[in-house]
């Protein structure tokens, strides 16, 4: 079957695995936290801290990226006109608070040199506009970005089997990944990196969103008949100088940390495995404690402009040289003390999601049709572990 742009098509039998899936998510934060007073989430388990920031929305140039999107994808006249950059959170130009969390991407803390994807999760607030009925929030948009393309897991059907081996145990999920090796391949290749800092990394969404909803569309229909779009982004935000003219900030890698894959990363950075390595969380701190300290981002919106460039195989690189990111807005971090117990807490108690936020940015593909079922499982359990209500955060928090 040939496929279409900006359409997301469903997985043979995809829905026999919803049921299966929210309960080997009940099971693995049982399995984690039941004895626990409290419980962390499940993957990205390890906060490096919660950060202030701005987001400034630009005066988008729609003639122009849609002029250059017109050279690069196959669309008709009316399908371009069809694409309205303009709306939801990219409406007009604004700026807006934010609350970052940095973290890394295993399920259980480990010492910072150990190979890991690292997160950052993006809490836009004072957003106005019809929401997605999945949303916990009322006026919040969430971007969860980490430091790599892709993700590991092609299909929902290859992420149930995974997500039971880690559930079975950590051997049960080495041998999946032995059985699997193109997956295995890609998941050394997105945790090898290790970031001299998480203030100057660049994050990548992975999984891709809809910019906009056609007339006719139906949320009942997803992962049961092809669903199209009147168009499909991917988001990231590159790291950029924070004067003008913002040039991009190359990847510098922790200092010490060796190049082949497979070196004890503790003696070449002459650290005792004993004891704790949290250099993310001590690098953020001493960063931002800088009277001058003042960290920028391009927050960009990348197209998909060829069927190739899969919605649903979050594998898939989708390849800058065809399809370049276009910036819409700036993320900045200035000097901030981070250090607070309160803080802390208020960063362990915040809750991110893909599906929370505006309809017209709705999350799609097969990775986020499975977020939208064990992302609200595993924060009912951390929320109501100690019995602490959630509350939207509104910018204004002081520690």
């Amino acid at each position: 079957m040939s496929k279409k742009l900006f359409t997301e098509y469903p997985e043979q039998d995809e829905r026999q695995y919803y049921d299966r899936l929210v309960a080997l998510a009940k099971e693995r934060m049982d399995n984690l936290f039941k004895n626990a007073e409290r419980a962390l989430r499940d993957t990205h388990a390890k906060t490096h801290g919660s950060v202030k920031a701005t987001l400034d929305i630009f005066d988008i140039d729609e003639d122009a990226i849609k002029s250059e999107l017109g050279k690069r994808a196959s669309l008709t006249a009316a399908q371009l006109s069809a694409i309205s950059i303009k709306q939801g959170l990219l409406a007009k130009p604004k700026q807006y608070p934010v609350w970052l969390r940095f973290a890394n991407g295993r399920t259980k803390v480990e010492k910072d040199y150990v190979s890991d994807t690292r997160s950052m999760a993006v809490k836009i607030i004072g957003v106005e506009g019809e929401r997605l009925t999945q949303s916990h929030e009322s006026k919040t948009q969430d971007i969860i970005v980490q430091n790599a393309e892709i993700f590991f897991i092609k299909t929902i059907r290859d992420y149930y089997g995974f997500f039971s081996a880690v559930v079975e145990s950590e051997q049960a999920a080495l041998k999946w990944l032995l059985l699997h090796p193109l997956q295995f391949l890609a998941l050394n290749t997105i945790t090898a990196p290790a970031p001299q800092s998480l203030l100057t990394e660049r994050y990548w969404s992975g999984s891709a969103s809809a910019l906009g909803l056609n007339p006719d569309f139906d949320a009942s229909q997803t992962g049961v008949v092809p669903v199209e779009y009147p168009a499909v982004v991917k988001y990231a935000f590159t790291p950029v100088s924070a004067e003008p003219p913002h040039n991009r900030i190359p990847f510098q890698s922790r200092p010490g940390i060796p190049t082949f894959p497979l070196s004890d990363r503790a003696k070449a950075l002459g650290l005792d495995k004993n004891q704790p390595d949290n250099y993310y969380r001590e690098e953020l701190i001493q960063s931002l404690a800088k009277p001058d300290a003042q960290y920028c981002w391009d927050f960009g919106i990348q197209f998909q402009t060829s069927p190739d460039m899969s919605i649903d195989d979050p594998t898939i690189v989708w390849k800058e040289s065809e399809s370049p990111f276009f910036t819409v807005g700036r993320l900045t971090v200035k000097h901030q003390f981070i250090d607070s117990q309160k803080q802390n807490n208020f960063s362990e108690n915040l809750q991110f999601y893909p599906w929370n936020g505006l309809a017209v940015h709705r999350p799609v593909g097969a990775l986020n049709r499975i977020r939208s079922l064990v992302y609200p499982v595993v924060a009912e359990y951390r929320h109501n572990k100690p019995g602490q209500a959630y509350q939207e955060p509104t910018g204004d928090e002081t520690f």
